[in-house]
């Protein structure tokens, strides 16, 4: 039976063995955001036969699994996980599933699982050099804000973040987090708290826009795959006029010219954010499906 554990930062070169051996462009096969996200989802890991099982709870609080990730008999992995569940008197479903996966899980266990594309949870995938440069008529109204912004905020600066100035970050998300007056973010504030307690042995990146001495802006990100970076969070005030640009474009000029995507993770479904991620005109959207038994209909 397998035995499924929380996930410890010495699992960090495991867990990239098993992920970095084909980028599917999702935030879901990186070591940083499950591990700064594992307390708000409950995820948790397992080791059996040569293959990496993942599960986290969804909000009605049963258990939801990625799958498994190794070689090996793949069809012996599935009946593993589906014991497991079974055990647990659960169904066996799958979330974060990578295009790639959706035949190799049906070819494992035919006609066992509907599969449905999850367009909520697909990743935005920029290249590197639109964000850096914004460059295009269809990027036109981004160069417009971040122009105005520098004509209208003169005393502006970007640093890099810092042991200095991690606790200033920390402080102005939670402030920006209430001010928005929700309780939506509580986990983001969680996850966000772990990763900048973390924050070499993630190796964690982040920016801060200053006006005036004070934080406008701030963002973080880290590393998923040698060609790809992830952008796990961005702030800015929405009273400053193209603040979210600027924090944008100068942590991409500071930190992306080694990469060749971005990866701005997914909208969840939201209406403002989609539109604010679409606006910046991705390279494509990952392709992620979700999994459920059909005799569960």
């Amino acid at each position: 039976m397998l035995e499924f554990r929380e996930i410890q930062l010495e699992d960090k070169d495991l867990i990239k063995s098993f992920y970095s051996k084909t980028n599917y462009y999702l935030c879901a096969y990186s070591f940083t955001t499950i591990y700064m996200w594992q307390k708000n989802y409950h995820t948790q890991i397992a080791l059996s036969n040569g293959f990496l099982f993942s599960k986290s709870v969804d909000e009605e609080g049963n258990d939801i699994y990625c799958p498994p990730m190794g070689e090996g008999d793949y069809a012996k992995a599935l009946y593993e996980l589906a014991e497991y569940a079974k055990s647990h008197g659960q169904k066996l479903v799958f979330d974060s599933i990578p295009k790639d996966y959706v035949e190799k899980i049906e070819q494992a266990m035919p006609g066992y699982f509907e599969f449905i594309y999850d367009r909520d949870n697909a990743d935005y995938i920029y290249t590197a050099e639109s964000l850096m440069y914004l460059k295009g008529k269809k990027l036109h109204g981004k160069r417009n804000h971040i122009n105005k912004f520098m004509s209208v905020y003169r005393n502006w600066a970007y640093e890099e973040l810092d042991d200095n100035n991690v606790k200033e970050f920390f402080d102005y998300h939670v402030n920006w987090c209430e001010n928005a007056d929700s309780d939506e973010f509580m986990g983001e504030t969680c996850a966000l708290a772990i990763a900048l307690k973390n924050c070499k042995a993630l190796d964690i990146k982040g920016g801060i826009l200053r006006v005036n001495g004070k934080i406008a802006a701030i963002t973080m990100g880290s590393e998923s795959f040698d060609d790809t970076f992830i952008v796990h969070t961005e702030k800015a005030d929405t009273s400053i006029d193209g603040a979210y640009q600027m924090i944008n474009q100068q942590f991409a000029q500071h930190n992306f010219k080694k990469y060749t995507y971005i990866d701005r993770e997914e909208d969840l479904g939201i209406e403002g954010l989609r539109k604010a991620k679409e606006s910046y005109h991705p390279a494509f959207l990952s392709e992620t499906y979700y999994a459920v038994p059909k005799e569960a209909e």
